[in-house]
């Protein structure tokens, strides 16, 4: 994912919510969000040239989901990030468990930003800027690209957006899917400075991105309830930004 807007224990009748945009190389092979036969019982999309994968759910009602981290500078080889969520729920440790290991050994991956949780706790756990691990408290925050905490106007825009919905009842998947959906790109002097030129910057701001050659591919809207129940929604994009695939799946997490 390179946006993950989310509401942990900041709903009455939910306490997880997702609204996550996935942007790829469309050249790059996917195969779209599925019951995984390896590991088992996990849902989400895969990743077919790595093996990972970018947002995943379970039917224990564990989650997690990973954004790449610019650096236009690293160097050498890392293992693929997307192996973090894959690995999280193959191990079958608890969120906590993970986050810890993930800590220990997050730099023989590429730069990441992971999301890792499970019914009691959730979890931000990077291998870059200055929070790498962080117990996350109840409310309603954003990730993309950069450090926990930076303030880019994509994941401004994306956390408020999710409170006003929040606020105001308004959490069916095609209102949340219209969120994710914004193309507008962000005031040059609002842009963050990560390392590339400004018009590389300016046309990674907005939430969707649009081209052919990169963009967003795919975006989820998770919702899981207290009792449970689990509402995971995909929808697929191709180079033109057209719908390939719209997926709903249902179940109740034990």
């Amino acid at each position: 994912m390179c946006l993950i807007a989310f509401a942990w224990q900041a709903h009455a009748e939910f306490d997880l919510i997702v609204a996550a945009n996935r942007d790829e190389f469309h050249a790059r092979p996917t195969e779209p969000a599925h019951w995984w036969q390896q590991p088992v019982d996990v849902f989400g999309g895969r990743d077919l040239q790595a093996g990972g994968a970018w947002c995943a759910a379970d039917r224990q009602g564990r989650f997690a989901a990973v954004t790449n981290v610019r650096e236009p500078t690293r160097e050498g080889p890392a293992r693929s990030r997307g192996l973090l969520v894959r690995d999280y729920f193959a191990a079958r440790r608890d969120a906590g468990e993970w986050a810890a290991h993930v800590h220990e050994t997050g730099a023989e991956y590429g730069p990441f930003n992971l999301l890792v949780g499970d019914r009691e706790q959730l979890w931000f756990v990077s291998n870059r800027g200055p929070v790498r691990k962080l117990s996350l408290r109840p409310g309603v925050h954003a990730i993309s690209n950069g450090s926990w905490g930076d303030h880019w106007p994509k994941t401004e825009a994306a956390q408020a957006r999710l409170r006003t919905r929040i606020e105001a009842g308004d959490l069916q998947a095609e209102s949340l899917f219209t969120l994710l959906a914004d193309t507008d790109t962000a005031p040059r002097d609002a842009l963050p400075d990560t390392g590339i030129d400004t018009e590389r910057e300016h046309f990674l701001s907005p939430l969707f991105i649009r081209s052919g050659h990169y963009g967003t591919r795919a975006s989820t809207v998770i919702k899981r309830g207290y009792d449970g129940a689990v509402a995971f929604h995909e929808r697929g994009f191709d180079a033109d930004a057209q719908p390939t695939h719209t997926i709903d799946e249902h179940w109740r997490s034990f």
